[in-house]
């Protein structure tokens, strides 16, 4: 965990990662990728897409999808650009169980080696305070 009186290493461009509901998750993906000086997403997005068993959702607009499928399109498209530090709020919303642990052990993993901060009333995240 980075002191916040360390915050000023950090760089100073950060994004939002926010999904558009009319447009393909793929192209919303390499979008993305592409605002970070990027060619492709990042192996991580690849990476989680084959967690979350969820390549169906590539191609589908995110507006009709249920709140889980949204959750894990705003994942996707934030693990597509390079991560410095990530702060995200309830990642595990709307997840089934089986995504749920998929989420949960992703933002450790993720932990691992740059700042991550989760608040979440999630109990699955209880076990792993640093």
């Amino acid at each position: 965990m980075l002191p916040l009186s360390q915050a000023d290493q950090l760089p100073a461009r950060t994004g939002l990662a926010a999904i558009d509901p009319d447009i393909p998750l793929a192209k919303q993906m390499t979008n993305a990728a592409r605002s970070a000086g990027r060619t492709q997403p990042e192996i991580l997005a690849d990476l989680a897409i084959d967690a979350f068993d969820c390549e169906s959702l590539l191609d589908r607009v995110p507006r009709p999808m249920s709140r889980g499928e949204r959750q894990i399109c705003s994942i996707l498209v934030t693990l597509s650009a390079p991560i410095v530090a990530l702060s995200i709020i309830d990642p595990t919303a709307g997840l089934d169980g089986r995504r749920r642990r998929v989420a949960v052990n992703l933002f450790v993993d993720l932990a691992a080696d740059r700042p991550v901060a989760v608040a979440s009333d999630d109990i699955g995240f209880v076990g792993y305070r640093q």
